[in-house]
Formats: C-alpha cells, structure tokens, sequence
C-alpha cells in the first residue's frame, strides 16, 4: 500500500471509531430519554388522578431534570445542527451528481441525433422484450425436461 492509502484507511478507522461511539452513545442516550418520558408520564397521570396539588405531595420537585433541562436542550440542538448539517451535505451531493447528469446528457444529445437515440433506445426495449422471452421459454423447457425425468425416474422405481 502506498502511503497515502495507509493514511486513508487510518483516517476512516477513526472515523469508524468515532461514529461506533457516537452510535454506543444514540443507544444509551435513547434508552434514558424513554425512562425520562416515563417518568414524566407516570408523573402527569397522578397528578391528574390527584384532586388537589397538596395530593400530590411536596416531596418531588416541579421539574425533576432542573439542572439538567438546559444540558438536555443543548444537547438536542447540536444534534439538531449535525443533523441538518448532514443532510445539506447530502442534498449538495445530490444536486451536484443531478447537474453532473444534466451536463452529460446534454453532451450526448449534443453529439448523438435525436432520431439516431431514439432509435437505439427502441432497439434495446425490443432487445430485453425479446431476452426476457427466451429466459421464459428456458425456464419452460427446464421444468418440462424435469417433469420427464420424474417420470422415467418413477418407472424404474
């Protein structure tokens, strides 16, 4: 391998590092959500089983996250931010191949008549109709020719 392929494959061993923790940390980030929302939700459903606030005891705080609420927020915006990053730079490599095509087919029609790609277009439709036809017509014969030898095979039995 040439020095530059090793720095390659080293750079995506770390990029590989990097997302395997990032996803590690989705799984445990996710399951501590769910427990959150669960908790929040059981909380709601006493509160409103609850006739009065008092009912409801002065034990546990309004906000269970306190502290931690403006974390989680910031949290969610970055991912946020990662997100929307990712997907422009998706959308940017897809309106580049979209261009890339654009200025290819340009450049065929431009070189190639119309009448001369229309042509060859019809030609290749005629050719799969007429390959999809002999596949049939194989698998037809193969099955018959199997259906003969059954019965040659059971006559002998």
């Amino acid at each position: 391998m040439h020095v530059l392929q090793l720095k390659q494959m080293k750079e995506l061993e770390q990029e590989k590092e990097v997302l395997l923790q990032g996803l590690e940390m989705m799984a445990r980030g996710r399951d501590w959500y769910q427990q959150q929302l669960q908790r929040v939700q059981e909380r709601q459903r006493r509160l409103g089983q609850s006739r009065t606030s008092a009912d409801f005891g002065a034990a546990e705080s309004p906000r269970p996250l306190g502290r931690l609420l403006p974390k989680v927020q910031e949290v969610a915006r970055c991912l946020g931010e990662l997100l929307a990053a990712a997907c422009a730079s998706q959308q940017q490599t897809i309106l580049m191949l979209k261009e890339q095509n654009r200025l290819l087919t340009q450049a065929l029609t431009n070189s190639v008549p119309a009448q001369e790609v229309t042509e060859k277009s019809e030609r290749i439709t005629q050719l799969e109709q007429e390959k999809s036809a002999l596949i049939k017509q194989l698998f037809e014969a193969r099955a018959l020719s199997q259906q003969d030898r059954g019965t040659l095979d059971s006559t002998f039995i």
